[in-house]
C-alpha cells in the first residue's frame, strides 16, 4: 500500500463536478497560454500551501467544513479543488495582463493572489484556535524557522559545489528544497514531539526503521525522513536544472508538481500544529 490512510474518492456528484471544473479550467488555461518558466514554480508555491491548509481544515481537531463541503477537501479531491481555484486566479491574472499589455506581470500577480489567499486561511486558522482556547504557536514557528535555515544552508552548499546548477534553477531550486525540508521537519516534529501518527506508508516505514536504530534514543525517529527528503530535493535539482533551462514550460510544471508534493503536506502539518500541544 502506497496511498495515505483516508485516501478515497468523494461521492459521484462531487467527482463529476470536480472533473468538469478541472477540464474546463485546463482548456481555458491552454487557450490563454499564460507564461510558464521557473519563476512560475515560485508563484505557485503559496497555492501549494493553500491546498495543504484547506485539507487541514477538514481534519480533526479542526473539522471546519459543513458536511456538504467536506468531500471537496478530502484526499485526493482537495488537489482538484485547489487546482480549480488556482486555475480561475491564473486565468484572471492572464486576462488582466493582456488587457493592460503587461504579460510580464502575470506570474507575479498569480503569486501575490496565492499569498493573499494563504494569509487569509492562516488568519482564520489562528482565529479558530484562539476561539477554541487551543492556540499553540511554538512548534509551527520552530518548523518554519528551522526549515528556512536548513534549506538556505543546503542551497548555499549546492551553490558552492555546483554553481551553474543554482544559477540555472535560481527560482525553482530554493522552492523545491524548502518545500521538502519543511515537509521533513514538520513530519519529524509531529511524530517525535506531538505524537501524530504518520498517514503515508512510505514515510512511516522510514521512521519506523529509524526508530529501530540506536540513534533514535537521542535523535528520535524523524531525523532519517528529514535526511531522505533533503537528499531527494537536492537530487531533483541536480537532475532537472538542464532540462529546466532547455524546456522551461515542461520543466517548470514538473518542478512545481514535485514541490507541491512536499509543501502541501507540510502546510497541512503546520496548520494542525496550531491546535495541538505536546
Amino acid at each position: 500500500m502506497v496511498l495515505p490512510s483516508g485516501f478515497g474518492l468523494p461521492p459521484l456528484p462531487y467527482v463529476i463536478a470536480l472533473a468538469s471544473g478541472t477540464l474546463l479550467v485546463t482548456v481555458l488555461l491552454y487557450a490563454v497560454e499564460p507564461p510558464i518558466d521557473q519563476r512560475t514554480v515560485a508563484a505557485l508555491a503559496p497555492w501549494m500551501a493553500v491546498g495543504g491548509a484547506l485539507h487541514a481544515f477538514n481534519q480533526p481537531p479542526i473539522e471546519a467544513y459543513d458536511a456538504v463541503y467536506r468531500p471537496l477537501f478530502g484526499t485526493p479531491s482537495v488537489y482538484l479543488t485547489t487546482y480549480v481555484v488556482l486555475g480561475i486566479a491564473w486565468i484572471a491574472a492572464s486576462l488582466f495582463g493582456v488587457r493592460t499589455s503587461h504579460d510580464e506581470t502575470v506570474t507575479r500577480n498569480l503569486g501575490l493572489i496565492g499569498t493573499g489567499v494563504l494569509t487569509v486561511l492562516l488568519v482564520i486558522g489562528v482565529t479558530m484556535a484562539l476561539e477554541a482556547g487551543s492556540l499553540f504557536l511554538l512548534w509551527p514557528t520552530v518548523a518554519v524557522v528551522a526549515s528556512v535555515v536548513v534549506a538556505a544552508v543546503v542551497v548555499l552548499i549546492v551553490a558552492l559545489w555546483r554553481t551553474p546548477v543554482v544559477v540555472r534553477a535560481r527560482y525553482a531550486a530554493p522552492v523545491v528544497v524548502f518545500a521538502h525540508t519543511l515537509d521533513g521537519i514538520s513530519t519529524a516534529i509531529g511524530t517525535d514531539i506531538l505524537g501524530i501518527g504518520e498517514r503515508s506508508p512510505v514515510p512511516r516505514e522510514i521512521m519506523e526503521f529509524a526508530g529501530s536504530l540506536e540513534a533514535s534514543s537521542v535523535l528520535g525517529s524523524g531525523w532519517l525522513f528529514v535526511a531522505v527528503k533533503l537528499v531527494v530535493a537536492v537530487a531533483v535539482v541536480l537532475l532537472m536544472h538542464q532540462y529546466l533551462e532547455e524546456e522551461p514550460v515542461e520543466g517548470g510544471l514538473l518542478l512545481s508538481l514535485i514541490a507541491a508534493v512536499g509543501l502541501g503536506p507540510a502546510t497541512n502539518n503546520i496548520v494542525l500544529f496550531l491546535f495541538l500541544a505536546p
